[in-house]
């Protein structure tokens, strides 16, 4: 190849049309202190259990964070930033036309428990996995353009792909899509390997007690950087009180807490409180396919019948902004125009009646075991009431099951989580992921097309001006009712934890120790 782009000459690269940052949760930073035997106790990422940490099939909140301690990319993001830098790859080099990326791996990269050395056949293997679509990942969209990556030798291949994919540098490689899995594990473990992973990343899996605990123990053959705590454990705790309480007696060294804590944790002696800004959407929506919501008039009604504001105020304390549209405003193709609909009860009585529904009709809210998202549904399920639809909240342990693979009828109210590419954002509501991770069961013909263009758009503006069209296509379907973006709030002790954090989840690939 003589027309490319080398990443990585130096210690970091970053990417064109990467995006300012949007603070989302906590990632440890990197220390420069000797490494420790100590153990540090934290509560998982909204008290979430993990449920595979098969990187093809990721479906919760830990797996995310696990994933950057266990497994290693190519290339990845530095701590406490939105640079990317080299990680298994010794370089990396991009094509002029972006459509092959060529890497070569650092030598001696050794795969935790025993399964010899990371090489590029395990990357061939990784890739290839997802994007094959007889096994059938929620994630295969990601490597949509791959043709195959070409083992060149032992260390060294090629990413080939037949089109241009823009988010393949910002959110495929460096994210759960890009981690390197252990092809012998993978063959020798079979279906275990969902609970006992093999990578090769600064931290090895040791144990899991469902429901207890999820123990992570230093790598001592890592390939770079020693993490300085010897140990991390995961403590899978729902409740936000009982997790601010074991923070408060000294059980846990760091956990994100409710948002009606912030004052008590900011006038609370020896805590450092972090407000950030997260990457993610919460919204209220419908099984779009199904009676009465199959009637955009009903899905509009609704949308008057919601109060957002009353919504951020009772749940979510006031902490988080509200949002009128999918993205963020740090975002690309944020669209800055989107209307913030105020409640309009008559309106939304009159479109019911339109509708065939004069005196309105009783259906279920679904949402999950997430406290806001359940206060959420409380207050809308008393706003619905007031035109006349009597929903009945129903509690599931797994929405993804439930009204993604379901396609369980009526309302429901959750949350996503993103990451800096906006195509990431949009690739869940696509007309092939019904039955998987849209819960809309909302189809687009155009919407999936704008999708497809903007991800073989190189240049920033023309990308951005299909996303504001996708938002608005949304927009005029009543396909979602947005809220917000959201806030985490994390606390830790000071002088004993040094975090940083960056828009890419609560993960904890290092935790440094306070100077």
């Amino acid at each position: 190849m003589t027309d490319r782009h080398r990443l990585g000459r130096g210690p970091s690269w970053r990417p064109r049309a990467l995006f300012a940052l949007a603070l989302a949760v906590l990632l440890g930073s990197v220390s420069v202190l000797a490494a420790s035997d100590e153990t540090i106790r934290v509560r998982a990422r909204s008290g979430q259990d993990i449920d595979t940490m098969d990187p093809a099939f990721y479906r919760g909140n830990e797996e995310y964070n696990i994933d950057l301690a266990i497994f290693s990319k190519l290339m990845r993001y530095e701590p406490g930033s939105t640079e990317l830098v080299l990680d298994a790859a010794e370089w990396v080099e991009l094509s002029e036309d972006g459509t092959v990326v060529e890497f070569r791996l650092r030598e001696g990269i050794m795969f935790h428990h025993g399964y010899g050395e990371l090489t590029a056949e395990d990357v061939k293997f990784s890739f290839e996995r997802i994007a094959d679509p007889e096994n059938d990942s929620p994630y295969a969209a990601e490597w949509g353009a791959l043709v195959e990556v070409e083992v060149v030798d032992r260390y060294s291949g090629r990413i080939i792909l037949d089109d241009v994919y823009a988010p393949l540098l910002s959110s495929t490689i460096p994210f759960t899509t890009g981690s390197i899995v252990s092809r012998a594990a993978f063959e020798d473990r079979g279906e275990q390997i969902a609970t006992q992973p093999v990578g090769s990343g600064p931290y090895y899996w040791a144990s899991w007690e469902p429901n207890q605990r999820i123990v992570l123990e230093r790598f001592d053959d890592y390939f770079g950087e020693a993490p300085y705590y010897r140990s991390i454990e995961i403590l899978p705790i729902i409740d936000p009180l009982i997790a601010e309480f074991s923070f408060d007696v000294g059980e846990l060294d760091a956990t994100e807490v409710s948002l009606e804590s912030v004052e008590r944790y900011e006038q609370a002696e020896g805590v450092v409180v972090n407000v950030l800004d997260t990457l993610r959407y919460h919204w209220l929506s419908f099984n779009t396919q199904v009676a009465p919501f199959d009637d955009v008039r009903v899905r509009e009604a609704v949308r008057y019948a919601v109060d957002v504001d009353e919504i951020l105020t009772g749940a979510y304390n006031d902490v988080p902004n509200r949002s009128n549209t999918m993205l963020a405003s740090d975002i690309l193709g944020y669209w800055e125009d989107a209307p913030a609909y105020q409640p309009d009860l008559e309106r939304a009585r009159a479109l019911l009646a339109e509708a065939g529904y004069p005196d309105g009709f009783s259906t279920t809210l679904i949402t999950d075991d997430v406290p806001v998202h359940q206060q959420s549904a409380a207050i809308v399920q008393q706003q619905l009431r007031r035109v006349g639809i009597e929903a009945d909240i129903r509690i599931v342990q797994s929405m993804f099951e439930t009204i993604g693979q379901g396609g369980a009828e009526g309302l429901h109210y959750a949350s996503f989580s993103a990451v800096l590419d906006p195509g990431y954002w949009f690739e869940w509501f696509s007309c092939d992921q019904i039955g998987a991770w849209n819960y809309w069961q909302w189809c687009n013909e155009e919407f999936d097309a704008l999708k497809e263009q903007a991800a073989r758009t190189a240049e920033p503006e023309e990308r951005a001006e299909r996303y504001v069209r996708m938002q608005q296509l949304i927009d005029e379907d009543v396909a979602a009712v947005w809220v917000t973006n959201g806030a985490s709030i994390y606390v830790h002790r000071a002088g004993e934890l040094d975090p940083s954090f960056v828009a890419m989840y609560a993960q904890y690939r290092y935790w440094g120790a306070a100077d």
